[in-house]
């Protein structure tokens, strides 16, 4: 029987760059990855880090105006993973399902000139 998806907003498939880290580790490793498809309560991107099903993730992603409605610059966003996929065509890599609970506008001061490079590139 197909699960049937209830989705509020649309969902843009769009190839953005991002950068995400754990947030219940003591450890800040950032991992860069690209999104799949993103819509404003949601992001899905593909990664080969190992992350569980109810994780907190932080991501650092410039939302596109096609998604906002607007140009609303680079957000920092705390998330949890919701669903994982095996991804059949590269093996070891993981499609990874995150529900957008809350943004800031606030970017750590030593990651601006970096995510300005990394968004404008």
């Amino acid at each position: 029987m197909p699960v049937s998806e209830h989705r509020i907003a649309p969902r843009f498939k769009l190839h953005a760059p991002m950068f995400f880290h754990r947030v219940e580790t003591s450890s800040e490793e950032e991992h860069k990855a690209n999104t799949i498809n993103i819509s404003i309560h949601g992001i899905y991107f593909a990664t080969e880090i190992f992350l569980q099903v109810g994780e907190s993730v932080e991501i650092l992603l410039g939302m596109p105006a096609r998604v906002m409605g607007a140009r609303v610059g680079i957000r920092r966003f705390l998330g949890r993973v919701t669903h994982i996929e095996s991804m059949d065509a590269v093996p070891g890599i993981s499609g990874i399902g995150v529900h957008l609970l809350y943004f800031e506008r606030v970017i750590r001061a030593h990651r601006i000139k970096e995510a300005t490079l990394l968004f404008t590139s």
